[in-house]
């Protein structure tokens, strides 16, 4: 899939096995080049595909080598009507795309993909001088969660292009593993009139900037100059950008070139660029010589860090009537424990839920909610203090092995977590990773039986951890290869 518009297909018997990959919806691998927010599906039918069967995004391994090249790590696609993964309007991004996701996005760990929501477009970085350059772009709500990307052109080729999918309304930083180019064009790809983000870019120290905007005919190959950008000594005022003129922030003690990417005219249904042409955005640079790399990352964060914000809603998942009448479904859980602070009170939460129904943990230590396999009904749930933990970690042992197989063990800490001892054991039994340190905070959703589901995660922090994401039902081993 790169390019790509689905209407009323039905697949049949794509099913895959342990050991081989096999999906109704894929992409193209070891792909360079882009993938549009714009690839939708509707009214799509699955005919002996499982649910685990009907997207993958890849992983590294046979047949998908690495997954760094520049296409394989901004896949795309949005779900029209909920057809393929039951949440109507929703979009499917790459699971560790950090640039596309929101705080409400649910995982899917056997596609390798994550249900979001939001406004999508693209923009096309064009660098040149030089033009071998890595690029790395950074959401200031996730500045822990970089993109890196390597560009879809060789690198003997004169410029370089970078083609990432961006969420609209927000900011950006890019910063270079080298100097920073001496120009650097920036395309309005997929943008309606109005669209924006903000970007930050990265220069050396003394650098001094010429910055306009134009539009380019692609099919006449004539480009226009529309604009010019001004500099400013007010970062706020780079939001009062016109057609002719906008204006450029340089925060010199950052590095960070600071600007508004804005899209000023129509554009038709299908097309990339605006009815008038491509905007652009052209940057050229007067480096000093002997700059080091252009990677701002240190001083920009956490200084323009903001707080993750959902700005489209979440679409709600379908109702039970109105999927396909078929014997697997999607289940809908969520696990979280955190810290709140008000001023100098401190007070701990965690919760367990599963179709949309919530179960708070009253006491501190850790809270167990057993779901069964097969229907996702909540079968029973446990507490376990602190205090048992250390002294009888047997309680819990015996606890588990009690537990019928095929079930799904959510689990949430509160309070001070014991980190150590022989209970930590039984999370092993449920397929957690033996090597991973527990902290106070403690989200868990695991399985008894006989193999390792690809959903079982734990997650673990100082403050808050949480896992949300939707498991297949019923739990159903893939057949070995």
């Amino acid at each position: 899939m790169q390019g790509f518009k689905s209407d009323t297909a039905t697949f049949r018997k794509y099913v895959a096995l342990d050991g081989r990959h096999t999906s109704a919806f894929g992409f193209r691998l070891n792909n360079s080049w882009q993938s549009c927010p714009n690839n939708n599906v509707t009214d799509i039918t699955f005919d002996n595909v499982p649910i685990t069967s009907r997207v993958f995004f890849g992983e590294p391994g046979p047949w998908f080598n690495e997954m760094n090249m520049d296409g394989d790590k901004t896949t795309i696609f949005h779900d029209v009507d909920g057809s393929v993964s039951e949440y109507p309007g929703a979009f499917l991004v790459k699971e560790d795309n950090w640039l596309l996701r929101n705080p409400d996005c649910i995982d899917v760990p056997d596609w390798r993909a994550a249900i979001c929501s939001g406004h999508y477009a693209q923009i096309y970085i064009q660098a040149r001088n030089p033009a071998n350059l890595n690029l790395k772009m950074v959401k200031d709500e996730y500045p822990d969660k970089p993109l890196e990307l390597v560009g879809a052109l060789g690198k003997k080729h004169h410029y370089q292009q970078f083609q990432p999918v961006v969420m609209l309304a927000k900011s950006y930083t890019v910063h270079w593993d080298a100097a920073a180019p001496a120009e650097v064009t920036v395309w309005i790809i997929n943008f309606n009139r109005n669209d924006w983000i903000n970007i930050g870019f990265c220069y050396p120290k003394g650098t001094t900037f010429t910055i306009i905007s134009d539009l380019h005919n692609r099919l006449t190959k004539e480009t226009r100059k529309t604009g010019i950008f001004l500099k400013t000594a007010q970062r706020e005022k780079i939001s009062h950008t016109h057609q002719t003129k906008g204006y450029y922030y340089w925060e010199e003690n950052t590095g960070l070139l600071f600007l508004k990417v804005h899209a000023h005219n129509n554009r038709d249904a299908f097309a990339f660029c605006s009815v008038k042409g491509c905007e652009r955005v052209k940057i050229k640079a007067n480096i000093p010589k002997g700059s080091g790399p252009s990677d701002c990352m240190a001083k920009a964060y956490p200084r323009y860090a903001e707080m993750p914000i959902v700005d489209v809603p979440m679409p709600k998942k379908l109702s039970q009537s109105s999927l396909p009448q078929t014997s697997e479904h999607f289940l809908e859980v969520k696990v979280e424990s955190y810290t709140t602070r008000f001023f100098h009170i401190k007070e701990d939460f965690a919760y367990a839920e599963a179709n949309g129904k919530k179960l708070y943990q009253s006491e501190d230590g850790i809270h167990l909610t057993v779901l069964d396999g097969h229907s996702g009904k909540v079968m029973e749930t446990k507490g376990f203090r602190n205090t048992v933990l250390m002294g009888i970690p047997a309680q819990i042992e015996n606890y588990i092995k009690s537990l019928n197989d095929d079930s799904i063990v959510m689990i949430t800490s509160k309070g001070k977590l014991v980190t150590r001892g022989p209970w930590t054991k039984t999370l092993e039994k449920l397929g957690a990773d033996p090597n991973v340190k527990l902290k106070d905070k403690l989200a868990f959703v695991g399985f008894k039986g006989s193999f390792r589901p690809d959903w079982v995660r734990m997650a673990v922090d100082k403050e808050h951890a949480k896992i949300h994401q939707v498991l297949p039902l019923p739990i159903v081993r893939a057949v070995k290869l």
